[in-house]
């Protein structure tokens, strides 16, 4: 048995009709799979006996084979696209709103929620307005981790125990006010130093995987020059911090 499951991270499961929303951050599409390539990850996962769980009490109890899958942001094509390949395959999903945009342009709306409810899907927060929090100062980060989760509570009349941090951005002054607002499982992009059982490391899916980088990722490992990458890029966000890396980031990706 394992205390930390691999958790995958989606974002939106894009079709050729699928509009982009018109709140999305720049660079949103690093992040777009393919409902082809989403159903051929589905596939390869079944054929090797993984199975998804939900996040549970139990938390020191997952198997190698079990797995969660996750969506960030609450974009209309995980109820169009995503939830019937997870039905299909017999998965579910954990998914992660923006409070804020639950019914705006290219985004779920409660009705749409409400069907991820119905057919065993697991909602929980993305924070109210997608916010960097370690930007914020306390009282604003509390608002975003708090109004999030009472507005999805009563909006759907479910006790709401997860959220994702939003953007990537976070440090142990937002895990422990995450818990203070009522949050029993924090999913992160990276899982500090101490963290607990509660805090689950994801592993984010990229548009451009093929299905053997896709199988790579299972097995836990990464190409040498993604990984290097990924440790530049990590260091420069520690550097800049937030906002400045953020506004970096937007900068490059605007560079044809």
């Amino acid at each position: 048995m394992i205390t930390q499951p691999i958790v995958l991270m989606y974002h939106g499961i894009v079709t050729p009709q699928t509009p982009v929303p018109r709140e999305r951050e720049t660079g949103a599409d690093l992040y777009d799979v393919t409902a082809e390539n989403f159903r051929a990850q589905l596939e390869w996962l079944k054929e090797n006996l993984y199975r998804t769980v939900t996040i549970r009490k139990n938390l020191n109890a997952f198997s190698t084979k079990e797995i969660l899958l996750t969506f960030d942001d609450g974009e209309m094509n995980n109820c169009t696209a995503a939830m019937p390949l997870l039905k299909e395959f017999g998965f579910t999903g954990h998914f992660f709103l923006i409070a804020k945009r639950v019914g705006k342009e290219g985004y779920m709306g409660w009705e749409q929620v409400r069907r991820l409810v119905a057919e065993g899907m697991v909602i929980g927060s993305h924070g109210f307005s997608h916010e960097i929090l370690t930007n914020l100062l306390d009282p604003q980060i509390r608002e975003e981790l708090s109004a999030s989760r009472k507005y999805l509570e009563r909006n759907l009349g479910l006790s709401i125990e997860s959220i994702s941090i939003p953007r990537g951005f976070c440090d142990d002054k937002i895990i422990r006010m995450a818990r203070e607002a009522g949050y029993r499982y924090i999913f992160v992009s990276e899982k500090l130093d101490g963290a607990g059982a509660d805090c689950f490391s994801r592993v984010a899916v990229k548009s451009n995987w093929t299905i053997d980088r896709f199988a790579q990722a299972m097995r836990g490992s990464a190409p040498v020059r993604e990984k290097i990458l990924v440790s530049c890029k990590n260091g420069v966000k520690k550097i800049l911090g937030g906002g400045a890396y953020d506004w970096v980031r937007r900068m490059m990706l605007k560079i044809k």
